[in-house]
């Protein structure tokens, strides 16, 4: 039996986007705050920043397509009354960090900061612009310049509270594979679906409801290959009917798959399942360089295949030392 957990390890290592270590994108994110501390207009509610997504909850991955992101929330002093159309607070954002060297736009649930070298997208950084209502709920400003008003509206929306409730669930080691898995199936989403209604919140959430820690009972090594198994298996048997309803955990409670048709809800199941396959079909190898094999199929060339060789003598020396069947 093959659990290829130093390639599962090795697999991570080239795919997680390292926000902390990505200095350029840091550094126009501070650009970013300062100039909308300092040029803000005075007509402006005070606000407070945060951050969200993959950035907070350290679960990023490199882009496949595209460029690396980061998310900032600001959170407005102001109650959703005060600006019954929600584009005027996100107005004031885009006004303050409009600059020649970037391009600014308000989009449906951000403003988007992108970053464009050699012709081609660099990096972008999304704002998210939230107000607060005095029983402490928070509101997202949706809507776009080009929405007609009644589509410019607030929309429930607690992302902290989401990442709180995703990130109290796990710690030590347990947080550390969680993070791998859901790396893991972001980057398997990245090449097997060909569309965006499959988003990494609704994965993430998957993961933080049915993930469980799996190691080896004799040595304690993790082992990520049963882990990811185990939750694949969790979300084919949480399908009803002819979905995967998976709802965000704090408001405002929505299905964070509810934007998938049935044709794509079903080319997801279908893709889950061979997933499931394959990771039975890795497992149950003899040994770890066929079993690699296989895996590269469902996620890509980044995951690694050791030589035969290597990986034949390693299961050799694995019977001696711990006497369990391969």
């Amino acid at each position: 039996m093959a659990f290829a957990q130093n390639e599962f390890e090795e697999f991570h290592r080239k795919i997680l986007l390292d926000l902390e270590a990505n200095q350029d994108l840091r550094d126009k994110r501070d650009t970013l705050l300062s100039e909308l501390k300092d040029r803000i207009s005075d007509d402006a509610p005070s606000y407070r920043i945060f951050h969200q997504g993959s950035y907070e909850l350290s679960t990023g991955v490199k882009p496949l397509h595209g460029d690396p992101d980061m998310d900032v929330g600001i959170s407005f002093n102001c109650k959703p009354e005060d600006f019954p159309d929600s584009l005027d607070v996100k107005k004031y954002v885009k006004k303050a960090i409009e600059r020649h060297n970037r391009t600014v736009k308000i989009k449906t649930p951000c403003v988007t900061v992108q970053y464009i070298e050699n012709d081609g997208p660099k990096l972008h950084v999304d704002f998210a612009v939230y107000s607060e209502d005095l029983a402490g709920n928070t509101y997202l400003a949706i809507g776009k310049e080009s929405n007609p008003s009644h589509e410019r509206i607030w929309r429930q929306s607690d992302a902290e509270g989401l990442t709180k409730t995703i990130l109290d669930k796990f710690e030590g080691g347990e947080r550390n594979q969680w993070r791998r898995i859901v790396r893991a199936l972001k980057r398997w989403r990245d090449l097997k679906i060909g569309h965006g209604n499959i988003p990494s919140i609704g994965l993430t959430v998957a993961a933080w409801k049915w993930f469980q820690k799996s190691d080896d009972p004799v040595d304690g090594q993790d082992r990520d290959l049963e882990a990811l198994l185990n939750l694949v298996n969790s979300m084919l048997n949480g399908w009803a009917l002819s979905r995967l309803y998976m709802a965000s955990p704090v408001a405002p409670w929505n299905d964070l798959f509810g934007k998938c048709t049935l044709i794509q809800m079903d080319d997801f199941k279908q893709k889950l399942e061979k997933l499931r396959d394959s990771l039975k079909d890795a497992m149950d190898q003899a040994d770890t360089h066929e079993a690699c094999k296989i895996l590269r199929n469902q996620f890509g060339d980044d995951f690694p295949v050791p030589e035969k060789e290597n990986t034949t003598k390693n299961t050799v020396q694995t019977f001696q030392t711990t006497g369990r069947s391969a």
